[in-house]
């Protein structure tokens, strides 16, 4: 079983599908996680270091896969991983890295990327919606989905660019996905996933979350940061983006106190990063009334409660995956821990 949406017992990637069952049938959306986390212990953790789990994964990529394709950003995720292959001289046969086309929003490939993959001896392939690209999809065909998932509608399309529905077996694309997600209920700990964040697509290989143990050996590693460090009021704001990034990164390894790498800064003044403002402040006005005409017209068709405080600019909303418990052998559900609904506390 892959992570896909599912509703009505129908099976989803793009949200925008599946939210449309879910006003068609009135039944709730689910994102549902390979079998392997079910069966998983993530009361235990792994006596293998992440870098060790790590790297005995890319071997087996490697081994498995006659192409392997590493979408790179720069950023401290796919660094990571670009390392655990260098490191154990262990073949990328291509970086991709992925532009939106606006200079100023594109600073983590030309000022931490491109410098980076420049010294290397690996290919490496640079997509870029150019100018006419915009012009023709915003203000000529604004209603076509170019992504396989529909989740984000931020003014960037660079997310055009990575779809990999088409890949052939004999090739892995990996991307950087994804960070753990802890919560404090009840006296436990529990890690999740949101849709939005795992962006699920055929082809995509997440490398961070496809292995339980990685995954589980990350969730240790914060919270054993988290309950040395964090009062309990701080528990629950851990992960979530913008207050605490730095240390959720340096908690799992991500980097050390002598790295330097771009932080995100997210969902701020109706704008989904501090990217999309870079582009939106340099684009041609017409593009940017014609991206807010068909994200209005999205709130319409789909419902604007199923948008981030009703805005398609920062993102739809999250669909849960099930809860996973740290603390003992258990599976819960974001209605067994939140019957009132979801909230940080």
């Amino acid at each position: 079983m892959t992570w896909h949406l599912e509703c009505n017992g129908k099976k989803f990637y793009d949200k925008l599908e599946a939210i449309t069952e879910n006003n068609l049938s009135g039944l709730p959306l689910r994102f549902i996680t390979p079998l392997a986390y079910f069966d998983y212990d993530f009361s235990q953790r792994p006596k293998k270091t992440l870098e060790q789990l790590c790297t005995e994964q890319a071997k087996k990529l490697r081994e498995k896969y006659e192409q392997v394709n590493l979408f790179y950003s720069g950023g401290c995720d796919s660094h990571y991983i670009l390392k655990i292959f260098l490191e154990n001289d262990i073949k990328i046969d291509k970086l991709i890295m992925v532009k939106s086309g606006f200079r100023r929003a594109d600073f983590e490939i030309n000022d931490y990327a491109l410098p980076f993959v420049k010294r290397l001896d690996i290919d490496y392939e640079v997509r870029e919606p150019d100018k006419e690209y915009y012009k023709n999809y915003y203000l000529n065909t604004p209603g076509q989905k170019r992504t396989q998932h529909e989740h984000w509608h931020h003014f960037r399309l660079n997310n055009h660019l990575e779809n990999v529905r088409d890949t052939s077996a004999n090739m892995v694309n990996i991307f950087g996905k994804e960070k753990p997600k802890l919560c404090y209920v009840n006296g436990s700990w529990y890690t999740y996933f949101l849709d939005v964040e795992v962006t699920a697509q055929p082809g995509q290989f997440n490398f961070f979350i496809e292995d339980p143990s990685i995954y589980a050996q990350q969730c240790h590693m914060l919270l054993k940061d988290i309950l040395y460090h964090k009062d309990e009021k701080e528990f629950n704001h851990i992960t979530h983006y913008n207050q605490h990034q730095n240390f959720w990164n340096l908690s799992i390894g991500r980097y050390h106190t002598s790295d330097h790498f771009p932080l995100k800064i997210l969902q701020e003044n109706g704008i989904f990063n501090n990217k999309d403002q870079e582009a939106i402040q340099t684009a041609e006005p017409r593009l940017v009334i014609a991206w807010k005409k068909r994200n209005g017209r999205l709130a319409k068709q789909y419902g604007a409660h199923w948008f981030n405080q009703g805005e398609p600019a920062l993102g739809t909303v999250g669909v849960f995956s099930n809860f996973f418990c740290l603390t003992k052998k258990s599976v819960k559900t974001v209605d067994d821990l939140y019957p009132d609904g979801f909230k940080i506390q």
